[in-house]
């Protein structure tokens, strides 16, 4: 998609859809954040877009039309235009994430460790965990870094037991053991 056909799209939906479709994205995006917390569960993601810009364009035509009876006249225009609007909202979102949003700046060893924690850890903290874990990595002399960087899973983990841990911690130790002795 080009710039043009992009601005295109935002000057064929104007401006009430796309003030909506920021008020969804964000709505989205805290929503995430809150109540979110398992990675499990983030696949109902993909459509709370489309929910809330349909809740949100519905609101918006009672609050214009200044009658709740606008829901039951035109229930599919409203429907129609409220799944424009989580589509202009993932759009936006997608606009942010390759064009804003600020790369991780995470290193390379700190990125082999965001990768294999990412399914344990909740996504808004597995950088700071592989930050950490990789900070105590460095600072081991004793050989205990799987030690460790058990106890750092333990304390941010959400739904994994004693055992998954020590093995996930082996295996980061393990894997950072074969990248260091091949580069």
């Amino acid at each position: 998609m080009t710039l043009t056909e992009i601005a295109e799209a935002f000057s064929f939906y104007g401006f009430d859809i796309t003030f909506l479709a920021a008020l969804t994205c964000a709505a989205v995006q805290i929503l995430k954040r809150v109540a979110f917390k398992n990675p499990k569960k983030k696949k109902i993601l993909t459509f709370l877009p489309f929910a809330f810009g349909t809740l949100f364009y519905a609101v918006y035509q009672i609050l214009i039309n200044l009658d709740i009876s606008v829901l039951f006249h035109s229930g599919v225009g409203i429907l129609e235009h409220g799944l424009t609007v989580g589509g202009v909202s993932t759009l936006l979102y997608v606009l942010y994430e390759q064009f804003v949003r600020e790369e991780d700046g995470l290193s390379a060893v700190e990125g082999v460790i965001k990768t294999l924690v990412e399914g344990y850890v909740p996504s808004e903290n597995a950088e700071s965990v592989a930050k950490e874990i990789a900070a105590a990595i460095e600072r081991d002399v004793t050989g205990t870094g799987a030690k460790k960087a058990a106890e750092i899973l333990e304390r941010n983990c959400v739904d994994a037991d004693k055992n998954s841990i020590t093995l996930l911690a082996k295996l980061i130790i393990e894997t950072l053991a074969h990248i260091t002795t091949k580069t």
